[in-house]
Parts: structure tokens; C-alpha cells; sequence
């Protein structure tokens, strides 16, 4: 299986610095013009199907590339929501990091051991991860699969192919509307790209411009 994961556009949250976790922030209007950009440089690909988070930055995402690609099926994926962040969802990146600055410490260098209060431990964003990983890659052999996803499921997905310790995930970073390809066989999973987005030109994401993931 060659799985193609895309991280979603820029949201509002994002362009303005507010962990969103679960909550359902839109594309921003830069947001829409990278899922442009991105469904454009995947129109050549032959896809057999599109898995996606339902929240709308990642479902609108999917829905760009899935406009070039008439008839292939686009199935939501609770497994593939992004971490909730509980009493961090809807704060900006500066009261986090006023009121929570052991909390974020701990989960930038030692995520496995983390939780936001209130929120989803790592090791259940892991479990469901790879249970869906595993589901996919049996049931999609020799075929190409996209998921439009969300920050952190693209780092454990990654870090999983490579056999990081997945405390070093926060190592990774992945651009908004970026592509990056794991490829699945007999063998060991191989990291063909990781974060391209080469198709966004000036459109891209700074990992200095964006502080709330």
C-alpha cells in the first residue's frame, strides 16, 4: 500500500495562534487557496480511496483533492481527529504557555507520559492511530490511499514507519497542506517524503508563524 498523508490547510485557529484539539476551527482563507494547491498537485495520482478526520479543516481538505478524482470513495475516520487537547482547546498559544508551561514542556519533550487536562492520554491517540493503520494497509494492498489528517496523527504515522521513539515525535515538523508518503509491503515501511510542499510555494506555513498546533 502506498499511503499518501496530507495535513489539512490552515485553519483560522491555527492562523491565529489557538489550540483548536477537537474543536472544529474552518480553513482560513490561506487555508483554502493550500487545499487548492494541494489538490492540484495530486490530480495526476491514481487514488483508490480517501480516509479523512470529519472535523472541517481536514474534511474540506479531502474534499479539494476528491474533486479531481470523481468516484473514488471518501470515508470519515473518528480514528483520525486530532489529540483533544481538553482545557487547552479554544486558549491562545500564550496563555498555554502562562498557565500551562509544565504541561506544554512536558508534552513538546515527553508526550508519551502527557495529558492535557482534561483531554485524551497519548497512548490512546497511539492505539487508535495504528489500529487504523492496520485496518488499511490489510484491506488496501497494492493500492494508494490518501488521509487528510490532522498534526499529530501525521507525526505518529511517520515516526511509526521510521521506529522512533515516540517521544521525538514533537521533532517532526509537518507544513499545513504538506504530502508525505509511507510506503507499505513485504518488507519495512519506507518514508518516501516527508512534509513536501514544494506545490504551496509562497502559500506555505512557517513553523516560526505557527505557535498553537
Amino acid at each position: 500500500m502506498r499511503l499518501i498523508i496530507v495535513r489539512h490547510g490552515e485553519s483560522e485557529w491555527n492562523r491565529i495562534h489557538r489550540y483548536q484539539g477537537q474543536i472544529d476551527s474552518p480553513l482560513s482563507e490561506l487555508g483554502l487557496r493550500q487545499a487548492a494547491a494541494l489538490a492540484e498537485r495530486l490530480r495526476s495520482e491514481k487514488i483508490d480511496h480517501i480516509y479523512t478526520s470529519r472535523l472541517q479543516r481536514a474534511a474540506r481538505t479531502a474534499d479539494a483533492i476528491a474533486a479531481h478524482h470523481p468516484g473514488v470513495p471518501v470515508t470519515p475516520s473518528e480514528a483520525l481527529l486530532e489529540i483533544d487537547h481538553g482545557e487547552w482547546q479554544g486558549k491562545y498559544a500564550e496563555e498555554i504557555s502562562t498557565q500551562y508551561a509544565d504541561g506544554l514542556s512536558e508534552w513538546r519533550e515527553h508526550p508519551t507520559r502527557s495529558q492535557m487536562p482534561s483531554g485524551e492520554s497519548f497512548s490512546n491517540i497511539l492505539k487508535r492511530t495504528l489500529d487504523f493503520l492496520e485496518a488499511i494497509t490489510a484491506s488496501h494492498k497494492d493500492q494508494t490511499v490518501i488521509v487528510s489528517t490532522h498534526d499529530v496523527v501525521v507525526k505518529i504515522l511517520v515516526a511509526d514507519a521510521l521506529g522512533m521513539n515516540m517521544d521525538r515525535i514533537n521533532r517532526i515538523w509537518v507544513t499545513n497542506a504538506s504530502i508525505s508518503v509511507i510506503e507499505y509491503g513485504k518488507d519495512l515501511p519506507y518514508l518516501v517524503s516527508l512534509s513536501e510542499a514544494c506545490h504551496l510555494g509562497t502559500l506555505a506555513s512557517t513553523r516560526e508563524g505557527q505557535k498553537a498546533l
